[in-house]
């Protein structure tokens, strides 16, 4: 029974594997094309918009396929890290403003803390960071009805510490 579980598994991270290739080709045809129209002049603004929005939604179509092969890889146990330098406080202002507005839109009060000298610059995977924190911060937003989203940092001797905290309902003891 093992043996046909990794065998089913191992299946099914293949098709992964091909139908995300398969998808990503057009999508970034469509990309492509959306960046030179969005480069072009003689493009009215009212439409420069929707070309944005094309941008946009095929960047998040691109990235969640990027999600989908990465499940695939950390299955197979091919997952690898690319480790660059990364803007940090940028990174962290990105997301602060994202969530922001995410959450005033519910009327959640938002809160950022960065409690001592947040580095500009950290070696990181940025894309993954990027990936894990807007997963932890987008569901404290989407399941807190009333009161506050805390997302706070503390870092120290190269090791980065966040804490989100919100008075959504949380997870049942069970």
């Amino acid at each position: 029974a093992k043996q046909a579980a990794d065998a089913a598994n191992q299946a099914k991270s293949r098709y992964i594997t091909a139908v995300s290739h398969e998808l990503r080709t057009p999508l970034n045809s469509i990309l492509g094309y959306a960046q030179i129209l969005d480069g072009d002049p003689t493009i009215p603004d009212h439409r420069r918009q929707a070309i944005k929005v094309i941008r946009r939604s095929g960047d998040h179509l691109l990235s969640l396929i990027e999600e989908t092969l990465d499940l695939a890889r950390i299955e197979g146990g091919k997952l690898s890290l690319d480790i660059q330098a990364v803007e940090f406080r940028e990174l962290l202002q990105q997301l602060t403003r994202m969530f922001e507005l995410q959450a005033a839109n519910k009327g959640v009060h938002f809160r950022f803390v960065a409690h001592g000298e947040t580095p500009e610059f950290v070696r990181a995977d940025e894309r993954r960071l990027r990936q894990i924190l807007i997963n932890l911060l987008g569901n404290a937003v989407k399941f807190t009805e009333v009161g506050t989203v805390s997302f706070s940092i503390r870092h120290a001797h190269d090791i980065a510490l966040f804490e989100i905290e919100d008075t959504g309902p949380g997870i049942g003891q069970e």
